[in-house]
């Protein structure tokens, strides 16, 4: 909600608009004026929602300027503010048919935060009943809204000015259309919003237009009046792109098409919307209709399997960049190669799930398991190639966090030991050679391992070796003792014995079930 504060002490005043903004959000102050001609002014240009005046100020009072404004047939929604001495003056100011309540001086936060409540029910019980409260161009934005958000709005009841301006008539020339712009802030979706509105508002095709931002969705609907019965489309859009482009943002695509009828806003929006992930087969460099996503002509898409391998030889070699690198190239391929938005997304849900698996695996089950749902999710509502880009990249870092580093919270002597450990595990390296090389006793360095790492030292070279062995098992075709040789177990059947304890399988039964 934009509201307008009118107050002549400057201490009142910014302390009501501090006070709005730390109530919630969705309070704009978008003016402070310290007399009656100020509010005038504001109140034409800024159109608010609601207006908070004062009665007594210099020059012009709050009484004064709602009258003057009601004489041009502008009648904003207002609260007065007032001193008990002066109820008279709010009786009076009530009178006047837009002011909706009073508030007392010294205003609390908890009466302030009621009235704004109240400001809102009333606002949306006059917009269900088609009664917005001015002619203003704010007053058009709120009825679009209302019939984009709402499936019970009653076209009849919306005031004939505003029927004509949405486009009752002469469908052929509206156009409505959807700017998304990503998961951004609510600031770059009205930084996005000013961009379009200038745009539009030099472009000589047009006739008349609106902008909506939906924050929760965020995108920004564009209702569109052209001037010619068959305007060229294509320009117009290509002109937005590129004005987008130029304000570097990470992601964005536009979808429209055509407005049959008033009445059918909001389910021509909900198309334009279920256009919008063509974009990951189209791209985002050309705004997406209807004639543009049926001219898309591929062939079968192929899901190989070959991309899986190349998952569990990255993670088995625990590189990151060539995890994320696969990952990023399968992307691509999907993108270039499906016929369908869906195809793309369900390939994309199966191969984030074969890199799960593998990672689960040779990682531990455990610091996979709790990603998988938020990832899933992520991917099936995905409405862009950056989108989808990025949940790969997300999910190959988190995968990458469960590598092995040498912690630089350890000391110098752990940090070492495990180096030295990585390196000769397939040899054989005891507690007594480590701790000699560092001039101490084993039973310390043992308290050691214990201490910065929470795991002693035969376990912690047990883990690394059974882990390594996972990695053998799924990436080769060796034999089990020729793995027990490579990870420093000279006795075969001792090996079995004690990967089936960590795992619940022989090798062989695991080699079977994970390649």
């Amino acid at each position: 909600m934009r509201i307008i504060v009118v107050e002549d002490e400057d201490r009142i005043r910014k302390g009501i608009s501090r006070l709005i903004h730390k109530l919630s959000d969705v309070y704009q102050v978008v003016g402070e004026c310290e007399n009656g001609l100020e509010g005038i002014a504001s109140i034409k240009q800024m159109k608010p929602d609601l207006v908070i005046t004062d009665i007594r100020m210099p020059l012009m009072g709050g009484i004064e300027m709602l009258e003057a404004l009601k004489e041009e047939g502008i009648t904003p929604r207002t609260v007065i503010l007032s001193g008990y001495s002066e109820f008279e003056f709010a009786r009076k100011a009530l009178q006047i048919g837009f002011v909706i309540e009073y508030l007392l001086k010294p205003i609390t936060a908890d009466d302030l935060k009621q009235v704004l409540l109240n400001a809102e029910k009333d606002m949306t019980n006059d917009l269900q009943n088609g009664i917005p409260a001015t002619e203003s161009s704010m007053d058009r934005e709120q009825v679009v809204k209302l019939m984009l958000t709402q499936a019970d709005v009653d076209v009849e009841r919306i005031p004939e000015h505003v029927k004509q301006w949405i486009g009752e008539d002469d469908s052929s020339t509206r156009y409505i259309a959807s700017v998304y712009i990503g998961k951004s802030s609510e600031e770059l979706l009205l930084e996005v919003k000013s961009t379009l509105h200038h745009i539009l508002g030099q472009d000589s095709r047009i006739n008349d237009f609106t902008l909506v931002e939906i924050p929760e969705l965020f995108e920004i609907n564009i209702l569109l009046h052209m001037k010619s019965s068959k305007p060229n489309m294509s320009s117009l859009w290509e002109h937005l792109i590129t004005k987008l482009y130029s304000l570097q943002l990470d992601d964005f695509v536009i979808t429209w098409t055509i407005l049959p009828h008033i009445k059918n806003l909001k389910i021509e929006m909900l198309n334009v919307r279920s256009m919008r992930k063509w974009a990951l087969i189209i791209g985002t460099r050309k705004a997406l209709d209807k004639h543009m996503i049926s001219n898309v002509t591929r062939g079968a898409f192929h899901y190989s399997t070959e991309w899986e391998q190349r998952i569990k030889e990255a993670v088995s070699s625990h590189d990151q960049a060539r995890l994320r690198s696969e990952a990023e190239l399968f992307v691509e391929y999907c993108i270039r190669e499906a016929a369908e938005p869906q195809h793309v997304i369900d390939a994309c849900i199966q191969f984030a799930a074969a890199i799960l698996y593998v990672a689960g695996v040779i990682l531990g089950e455990v610091k996979i398991a709790k990603e998988q749902k938020d990832i899933y999710n992520r991917l099936s509502l995905v409405q862009t190639p950056y989108e989808l880009k990025e949940v790969f990249r997300d999910t190959t870092d988190k995968i990458a966090e469960g590598f092995i580093t040498l912690p630089k919270s350890h000391s110098l002597v752990i940090n070492k030991a495990v180096k030295m450990i990585q390196d000769k595990y397939q040899s054989g390296i005891t507690l007594e050679e480590l701790a000699n090389l560092f001039c101490i006793t084993p039973e310390y360095l043992s308290s050691l391992f214990q201490k910065e790492l929470g795991i002693s030292f035969t376990s912690f070279i047990k883990e690394l070796r059974i882990r390594k062995a996972k990695e053998l098992l799924i990436l080769n075709k060796l034999k089990a003792f020729e793995i027990a040789e490579q990870v420093g177990y000279s006795d075969a059947k001792y090996f079995s014995r004690v990967f089936k304890e960590a795992t619940g399988h022989t090798p062989g039964e695991f080699q079977r079930l994970y390649r």
